[in-house]
């Protein structure tokens, strides 16, 4: 696989992602950890605005456990945490959901 082919699947990978976050499959909170993590390999430029929002949400909850780490987190922290992240996937979703659909188009 050249370059090109690597990052057209970089490519490919950010639009699953965003239709995956837009469908309810994945969470804003997770998907901007992805998407953060994307970019370095899509070929766009470190501050493109598109992916600042996904940037700042995952800045924003690093603390946050998501995903299969939450397996080895006590219940009941997890239980007195779980509103503080169920504001940040509201916010999150808020604030990202429509440059999802920017990234679903760009990146098609």
């Amino acid at each position: 696989m050249n370059h090109e082919d690597y990052v057209q699947s970089v490519h490919g990978q950010i639009v699953k992602t965003a239709m995956a976050m837009q469908s309810g499959e994945m969470s804003y909170l997770l998907g901007a950890r992805k998407l953060d993590a994307l970019r370095h390999e899509a070929s766009v430029k470190n501050d493109d605005e598109d992916f600042m929002v996904f940037v700042a949400i995952a800045s924003d909850t690093d603390d946050f456990p998501l995903g299969t780490v939450r397996e080895y987190w006590d219940k009941d922290a997890l239980a007195k945490l779980q509103p503080e992240i169920d504001a940040a996937e509201t916010w999150a979703r808020e604030h990202s959901e429509h440059i999802c659909a920017k990234l679903i188009r760009r990146f098609s």
